[in-house]
């Protein structure tokens, strides 16, 4: 794989959620922190940016040219324009908010919550399929990375203070049973974050502290490859570009005297990326 090429310098306090639109050819992430939605245009190199009235922490691409998005306790649809509305609310912990989340195969929104203070397993992963929620998984205390292995049936969910990625069969409307662990990283440097997929099943998982990705093949267990960043806290990717074979890569910020630390990077490799997931709604 090639040398990460930094596309946006230290622009995030927390950049998360990379999320590309194959129609649009366009890369969607968020700033947790600083409450913004962005867009990056490849062909014409040109950044938007959209204030969000809460603490965006996934997107989702819907249909009508929608995305949508959870913040805190609270799943948001948004237009091109940058406009939204509050579509649902989960009653959640004091202590508890949204974390990470996509669009799953079957077009519902699945999304995870998280610990604030990263303490207690009072997190939980939900599908939302327009309308009302479901709990599909519990006790855990950062719900982080998702991928699905189309070919082999295979739901990947990360945990991230356990440091493995576990492996469940999935059924139609995201009832999951747990297959094991299929990938143990606790031994790895750092904490793992968000991941992606490619298309022959090849995980891609942000190591947190580790400034790398590491590439992982869950059916041997094995790490095939990494990649180091300059930025220390890489907190998730995604495939995309035309050819669908490009890594977008984001990373928060350790503070002032950190100058790669909030920039979003783009790696060339020689796997093309899972087919992308839109909501039903």
């Amino acid at each position: 794989m090639e040398r990460p090429e930094i596309i946006f310098q230290s622009l995030d306090i927390l950049g998360e959620g990379p999320l590309y639109d194959v129609i649009h050819d366009e890369l969607y992430w968020v700033d947790i922190n600083n409450m913004k939605l962005h867009r990056y245009s490849q062909e014409k190199e040109a950044l938007t940016t959209f204030p969000m009235p809460g603490q965006i922490s996934s997107i989702a691409l819907g249909k009508q040219d929608l995305l949508y998005a959870t913040m805190e306790h609270s799943i948001f649809s948004i237009r091109r324009d940058g406009k939204y509305a509050k579509m649902a609310t989960i009653p959640l912990d004091p202590d508890e908010r949204f974390n990470d989340g996509k669009a799953g195969p079957m077009g519902l929104y699945v999304a995870g919550t998280m610990d604030k203070n990263e303490m207690a397993p009072i997190g939980s992963l939900y599908t939302f399929n327009g309308k009302e929620f479901k709990k599909i998984l519990s006790d855990m205390t950062i719900s982080n990375g998702l991928a699905w292995d189309l070919k082999r049936k295979v739901f990947y969910h990360i945990d991230s203070p356990r440091k493995t990625v576990n492996a469940y069969s999935y059924t139609e409307d995201m009832e999951l049973m747990q297959l094991g662990v299929a990938a143990d990283l606790r031994h790895e440097n750092g904490v793992p974050d968000g991941m992606c997929i490619s298309q022959d099943g090849v995980l891609f998982v942000a190591q947190w502290g580790g400034g790398k990705l590491s590439v992982l093949d869950p059916q041997t267990q094995k790490k095939l490859d990494e990649v180091i960043f300059p930025a220390k806290n890489i907190t998730s990717c995604c495939f995309g570009g035309k050819d669908n074979s490009q890594l977008f890569v984001t990373s928060a910020s350790q503070g002032p005297d950190d100058a790669y630390g909030g920039s979003l990077f783009r790696v060339g490799t020689q796997f093309k990326g899972e087919k992308q997931f839109r909501l039903s709604f």
